[in-house]
């Protein structure tokens, strides 16, 4: 009986993928509830063991940066304050749950259930975006995208204006393409989780990533096939067993990047271009970043960050934006150079880590934990029950899995 109630709550995170957009209920004007609103409860169900001294340990960091914020930050809208803080610390919460939950293991005989609805998802998802992009094609708008958007808790009608333009971008169940990306490529982490090669699968996610027309997307995926290419043939005993094999791989992989070096050239070139979207995802708002590093007044206070962003006067598209969509950004404004200091750190531990993959690097044991800092380039939605379960979903199969030494060694070396 346990162990049939066991796969099911596990069966809930694959299809929790096709729901965490939708809005079940609305609270004011800015707090839509989802499904992973419920997130800490649901975490409930997988406990075995919770180490309340690392529970401890990331509270007291929340409570230590709240803190810092409140102090140093100027307000220019305290309205908005508590709603703003309260997300913040929810988030703490989840991330101190799963870092310090020691989760119920998954029988190997139970993997092939959790993966077959994993596939099952993404196959669906990837459809969404295929049918989504064959209707653009065709009539230059898509029925389907406005439909699902209207159950989905933020509007994507920017990205409906730009696809109005000739723009060609979906986000099959999600509210924007970037985010629609990085929901596929925490899928593709919590499969490798398993430790199987799965090629449909990843030809799939690829697939929904170009779809979604993310470059933040697309040059991770990149990245993460190069580092696995790397990991596994470029140590001594794979260069003396597995040349040819090694040769093959990287020369389809450099084919595919050659048909693709268009696309990579185009969106590169758009960092300069005032009002594109990566403009104003990188570039623009690094006036801002230094500004906070610089001044003693650059912090800025839970809850104001719309007026601290529209004084600046960066456009997104043609009008001047109100938000930030660089979660990196968006944590040095909060928190200056405290966040500099703590993402270093954790680089620092992901280095050291990288270091020691050549050879053994056991279910993408390093795009895991790169995944954490990289995905701040693709939503400044950092501190939503949305994202955080896109971030905490491959760590708990990895802990669930058994191999919750992993995460002990890299935090304690």
């Amino acid at each position: 009986m346990s162990r049939s109630i066991r796969v099911c709550s596990y069966l809930l995170l694959p299809l929790i993928y096709l729901l965490v957009n939708v809005k079940l209920l609305q609270l004011g004007e800015s707090f839509p509830i989802t499904v992973v609103t419920f997130l800490p409860v649901l975490l409930l169900l997988y406990v075995e063991r919770i180490n309340l001294k690392k529970l401890m340990i990331a509270l007291g960091l929340g409570a230590g940066l709240t803190l810092f914020n409140y102090l140093f930050g100027q307000s220019l809208d305290a309205s908005k304050y508590v709603t703003s803080t309260m997300l913040f610390v929810y988030i703490v919460i989840i991330i101190g749950m799963t870092w310090s939950i020691r989760f119920k293991t998954l029988s190997p005989r139970n993997y092939p259930k959790v993966l077959r609805l994993f596939y099952l998802v993404t196959a669906i998802i990837v459809a969404i975006a295929c049918v989504e992009m064959a209707q653009i094609i065709l009539s230059g708008g898509s029925s389907l995208m406005e439909t699902i958007s209207k159950y989905l808790i933020y509007s994507n009608s920017y990205v409906m204006n730009f696809i109005k333009f000739g723009g060609k971008r979906t986000t099959a169940l999600y509210f924007e393409p970037a985010f629609f990306a990085l929901a596929l490529i925490s899928i593709w982490l919590c499969i490798k989780q398993f430790g199987l090669k799965t090629p449909k699968a990843d030809a799939m996610i690829l697939l929904g990533i170009i779809l979604s027309g993310s470059f933040s997307g697309v040059m991770t995926f990149i990245l993460f096939y190069l580092l696995e290419w790397a990991f596994n043939y470029l140590n001594k005993n794979a260069l003396r067993k597995k040349l040819p094999l090694a040769i093959i791989s990287l020369a389809v992989f450099m084919v595919g990047l050659i048909f693709a070096f268009p696309y990579i050239a185009t969106r590169i070139g758009d960092l300069g271009t005032e009002g594109s979207s990566s403009y104003y995802r990188i570039i623009g708002p690094l006036v801002m970043v230094g500004y906070s590093l610089t001044h003693i007044d650059g912090v800025v206070r839970f809850g104001s960050l719309y007026e601290y962003v529209a004084s600046f006067g960066i456009f997104n598209g043609a009008d001047v934006g109100k938000t930030i969509d660089n979660g990196l950004y968006l944590l040095i404004i909060y928190f200056s150079w405290l966040a500099v200091i703590l993402t270093g750190w954790y680089l620092w531990k992901v280095g050291k880590m990288i270091t020691r993959a050549f050879g053994d690097n056991p279910n993408f044991r390093v795009q895991l934990w790169l995944f954490t800092p990289i995905s701040l380039f693709f939503t400044g939605s950092i501190f939503s029950p949305e994202y955080a379960f896109l971030i905490v979903c491959p760590f708990i199969l990895r802990k669930a899995i058994g191999q919750p030494h992993v995460q002990e060694r890299v935090l304690c070396d």
